[in-house]
């Protein structure tokens, strides 16, 4: 059951230096806008995914004048990731000590589940936020996924590269064999993990809002009377045109919808994001339950969107699930009732204070309120 013992950060966004020692359960964040709140969490979701989670180039997460940035964490089973990115080149990723080719394994050790603005992108988005959402559950769930998912995308990318060189058929059937293969493995390892993770999700649901209607459909990316196969042949003429493939897996979607309406324009702004909570604490579950690993969870601005009563909802199934919490917000009395009365001990918890990037850790922990 990962979790974070350790942060050192240096040079990232408006933190220059920081070395942190985290509670194994529940660390609130506060302070006010613009102090440094959400980069901390940002790091942390450097040092788990390699990226940022903000929608802009990677250059400004280095602190200005700065030439690197660097993110390294100690794991409670002493494992060690670290990330650094400098001004001249991309990142360079270490996973206890040696190099590694990608960020996979740093998601393999540290999963993330980020509650951000972003989040909304689940009900408001195109299909790509929900794909990725569902494939990270995947990812965590079965290993095969991440080579079927990566030989795809590269099997993608060639025909594509034929389909705009206006290449023979012959030239791209061999690209569309293994096409197919992949497909229906990946469609295959989606749906096996849906059918467990959907009911999941159904009782999260009603431990946080009572919705009648609301409904979750899975699209493969083709239709269901179809192969692959008899799709990619049917979609020939219309693929040539266009100059990309129209149909597959990198076209799927979670669908998810209230009596036949998209869900986004019929919620109100608190119930959808009950609803995008519910889905990523019932995959925080879903991942408990098939590995016995819990998650980390990331909660930008608790408050925002939701009352008391909801929060605490929000707050009793993240006690319940075991992970390690982080939550950032303004109101730290505010914070803290709803904490404690959501189950959280103060004692098994830590208190931070962040001002103008800087970050201390207050020595009477959530008692101090």
């Amino acid at each position: 059951m990962p979790s974070i013992r350790q942060l050192q950060i240096t040079s990232f966004r408006n933190i220059s230096e920081a070395k942190l020692d985290f509670a194994p359960d529940l660390n609130l964040i506060t302070g006010e806008n613009g102090s440094g709140k959400s980069s901390l969490l940002e790091a942390i979701h450097y040092a788990g995914l390699g990226r940022s989670f903000r929608n802009i180039r990677q250059t400004p997460v280095i602190q200005h004048n700065k030439d690197y940035c660097a993110v390294y964490c100690q794991l409670n089973n002493d494992n060690y990731l670290g990330i650094s990115k400098s001004n001249k080149g991309a990142n360079e990723i270490r996973v206890n000590g040696k190099k590694a080719s990608t960020s996979a394994k740093l998601a393999r050790l540290l999963p993330l589940q980020l509650f951000n603005a972003e989040a909304f992108q689940l009900l408001e988005g195109g299909p790509k936020a929900r794909r990725q959402f569902i494939d990270w559950g995947v990812f965590h769930v079965e290993h095969r996924f991440y080579d079927a998912w990566r030989n795809f995308k590269r099997c993608l990318q060639n025909r594509n590269t034929l389909l705009r060189k206006q290449a023979r058929t012959t030239e791209i059937a061999p690209w569309d064999q293994e096409f197919c293969r992949l497909a229906e493995q990946i469609d295959d390892l989606r749906r096996s993990y849906l059918e467990i993770y959907l009911p999941e999700l159904a009782h999260t649901i009603s431990r946080l809002v009572q919705l009648d209607g609301l409904e979750f459909q899975y699209s493969r990316g083709w239709k269901s009377e179809c192969s692959i196969r008899e799709t990619i042949e049917r979609s020939w003429g219309r693929d040539h045109i266009v100059g990309h493939t129209t149909a597959g897996p990198h076209r799927a979607d979670l669908k998810i919808k209230i009596d036949s309406q998209p869900a986004s324009a019929i919620l109100s702004r608190g119930q959808q994001k009950l609803v995008v909570s519910a889905m990523k604490l019932a995959q925080g579950a879903q991942l408990a339950n098939l590995s016995g690993n819990t998650c980390v969870y990331l909660i930008d601005d608790l408050p925002a969107e939701l009352d008391r009563k909801n929060r605490q909802k929000v707050c009793a199934v993240l006690h319940d699930l075991g992970g390690q919490v982080f939550i950032t917000g303004t109101e730290e009395t505010e914070l803290i009732d709803t904490l404690q009365t959501s189950g959280f001990d103060a004692t098994e918890s830590k208190l931070f204070h962040v001002k103008h990037g800087k970050i201390e850790a207050s020595e009477a922990g959530l008692k101090s309120a």
